[in-house]
């Protein structure tokens, strides 16, 4: 009945837990927060309106202010501030909002569901999962607080796009149409759309455009900024299938409701992976408990070294999945996660020992390691140079190499506290002591311990010193056979306590541990190239929407349209970058190299047709099918989306519930088969001793 009130209580909490967290996103993310358009926003800062909610805003930004007086606290709050920054443009004031309800949003819900928890355990190793757990969780909750502002903002750009649209059939210019559908955009949207009319109406608009490219949070953004420079620049143009931006316009929103819908699939089909991947770290302990209630004999399997180091598995397994499952993100959300000013890599690559270690061990300039390295590096677009790369690899490879000696010492440590406090448990599996029993194991174990203390010092015949020192005790006197048995006991565990200290082979095997870890970095990459190489073909579908939006102005030229998928790109951003580095010392060369910098077949079939445009033949007519075989191009991207969810969702999948069938296995089914073959053995033994 214990049992059953004590999983009722864990239910019963995780799902209030749950609701609470769902309920304060709801509220967070959606209340006041780009629901109206400019003028009623800012009519929200007005003394007069709202008190109470001018007044919590107020309080917010106060704690703000604070917080960025505490180091440790600034450091968190600018983590936070960098991935929101891109959301909300030069609107300070928002942002600091934001990023302030972020924070507490996510510790309150965090602090409301470990604070129970903590006073119901006081295992060190739980504490550790723990803490593991609340860094997990942490993660997890900023990412979906961020993620539900971009996808809003996706939304609001749609509708934007929609209100662009119709105002430019009234007006017929595009800085009117703009300014005019930014009236009565929502707050967020709203400040792009006026940097957009800012770039349109300035004086420099080329170098306004620029600076905006820069603070764009999404391609979708920098098209419409960049098309409405160009018709405004060189005017629009009627073709035969009508207006040339309104067209365009079709396009990027074509392209943004293809994002939108396969977001949205990919997130219902990956809802709770990562919480489903977080449940072993809060069900270690009741599994446990109930093993150890059912079970008595596996009281020792948990106490002792086999329980720890199948719960650190358990950990590390829990780590390995939350880290798989962040980078089966949107590849835009990885680009906007890795935009940080300076690695920790780059600060320690600067410290003239970690230099000179990092240069020792680094593959020399030109060598098949370092290309294939740097390659790596290129074709996950990490932020990383080479050489801070190799400082990642080596600070990996120490750190595993420090926390597995620090682990055998551990695992040490307990076994000796094991052999000291832990008293003899029944022989059988199911067998269960009675208290008078219970109470003489104890005592026992305690005799044990000071005699161990007792003849600690002494370095040849412990025999007679353990002997002698027992006969002092009473209830040994008169008993000789309890006399002998003990003297066997304490030998025994004294043999085993002699057992534990830190061996080679353990070093050795900490060496190992290092030396895999040295290539976790890599095997990471590895991952996110593959991922990446999934999405070759739907980036070069959307350079096949660039160049129909595009393709239809006179004055465009192949470099532009080569600036346009650059900005587009993040698979093949690299490349395109260095192609337009070289484009001025020769087109056909740049593009020859850009083909063979990239060897994926469709991105080489547009490249061909690039320089085909740059010898002899207009734009136009070299990408002349694009048109005639959009609905079948459409329809293939349609079945190549769902083929690409469908897999990710299974990759997904796999990974997510690792955790889970690990938990289930090596907490619960290994340790009864373990202990299950270990009753065994003492069953042959005694069977041959009767006989």
């Amino acid at each position: 009945m214990e049992l059953k009130t004590w999983l009722t209580f864990i239910f019963g909490f995780s799902v209030a837990f749950f609701m609470i967290a769902a309920l304060l996103f709801q509220m967070v993310s959606r209340k006041n927060t780009g629901a109206g358009s400019v003028r009623e926003y800012e009519e929200l800062r007005l003394p007069d309106k709202a008190p109470r909610r001018q007044a919590a805003y107020s309080f917010f930004q106060q704690i703000y202010v604070w917080c960025a007086k505490v180091p440790l606290l600034r450091m968190y709050l600018t983590g936070i501030r960098r991935r929101l920054a891109v959301l909300h443009v030069v609107d300070e004031w928002k942002l600091r909002l934001e990023t302030i309800k972020l924070a507490l949003a996510v510790w309150g819900v965090l602090l409301a569901a470990v604070v129970p928890l903590l006073w119901i355990t006081d295992d060190v190793l739980m504490l550790l999962l723990l803490a593991t757990g609340i860094w997990v969780g942490h993660g997890v909750m900023a990412d979906a607080f961020v993620h539900r502002l971009e996808n809003r903002q996706l939304h609001q750009l749609r509708h934007f796009l929609a209100d662009v649209r119709h105002h430019y059939h009234r007006h017929g210019m595009v800085e009117e149409a703009i300014f005019d559908a930014a009236e009565t955009a929502p707050h967020e949207m709203a400040l792009h759309a006026r940097e957009i009319y800012d770039v349109l109406t300035s004086s420099n608009p080329e170098e306004r455009l620029e600076q905006y490219y820069e603070a764009a949070p999404n391609r979708f953004l920098k098209g419409l900024a960049g098309i409405s420079h160009l018709v405004r620049e060189y005017g629009d143009k009627m073709t035969q299938h009508g207006s040339v931006y309104l067209k365009a316009l079709g396009q990027l929103t074509g392209e943004l409701n293809l994002v939108i819908l396969r977001r949205e699939k990919l997130s219902f089909l990956l809802q709770g992976l990562t919480a489903i991947a977080l449940i072993p770290l809060l069900f270690t302990k009741p599994i446990e408990n109930w093993a150890r209630s059912y079970f008595p004999a596996m009281d020792a399997f948990y106490a002792g070294k086999l329980g720890w180091m199948t719960k650190i598995v358990i950990l590390l397994i829990v780590l390995g999945s939350y880290v798989l499952l962040r980078h089966m993100r949107e590849l835009d959300r990885e680009q906007q996660a890795g935009r940080r000013r300076k690695p920790w890599e780059q600060r320690a690559y600067q410290v003239p020992w970690v230099r000179w270690l990092v240069d020792q061990i680094m593959p020399g300039p030109g060598s098949k390691e370092a290309a294939r390295c740097t390659m790596l590096l290129k074709e996950t677009s990490s932020p990383l140079r080479l050489e801070w790369f190799y400082v990642q690899r080596v600070a990996v490879s120490i750190l595993g190499f420090l926390l597995s000696v620090a682990l055998f010492v551990t695992l040490h440590a307990v076994a000796t506290h094991q052999l000291l406090y832990a008293w003899d448990k029944p022989d059988t599996m199911f067998g269960r002591l009675s208290p008078e029993e219970e109470k003489a194991a104890k005592d026992a174990a305690a005799l044990d311990r000071k005699i161990l203390a007792d003849v600690k010092e002494a370095k040849s015949r412990v025999y007679e010193a353990v002997l002698s020192r027992l006969r002092q005790e009473p209830e040994f006197a008169q008993n000789e056979q309890q006399l002998y048995a003990a003297v066997q006991r304490i030998l025994r565990k004294m043999e085993a306590l002699n057992q534990e200290y830190l061996k080679w082979w353990e070093v050795m095997l900490g060496l190992l541990i290092g030396w895999g870890g040295y290539f976790i970095p890599i095997w990471i990459l590895l991952f996110r190239r593959r991922l990446r190489q999934m999405e070759m073909k739907h980036e070069v579908d959307q350079f096949h929407a660039v160049i129909a939006m595009l393709s239809e102005m006179d004055r465009i030229s192949v470099e532009q349209l080569l600036e346009w998928m650059e900005r587009f790109a993040f698979i093949f951003k690299e490349p395109l970058q260095q192609c337009l580095l070289h484009y001025e010392h020769g087109a056909e060369q740049a593009l020859e190299w850009l083909k063979e910098e990239a060897p994926f077949a469709p991105f080489v079939r547009i490249v061909d047709r690039l320089l085909l445009a740059a010898e002899s033949v207009p734009i136009r007519r070299a990408f002349d099918d694009l048109e005639s075989e959009r609905e079948f191009m459409r329809e293939q991207r349609k079945q190549d989306y769902e083929r690409l969810i469908e897999t990710k969702a299974g990759w997904g999948k796999l990974i997510g519930f690792a955790p889970m069938v690990s938990l289930i296995f090596l907490y619960l089914v290994f340790p009864l088969v373990y202990v299950s073959l270990s009753q065994m053995s003492v069953y042959y033994e005694q069977i041959h001793r009767i006989q």
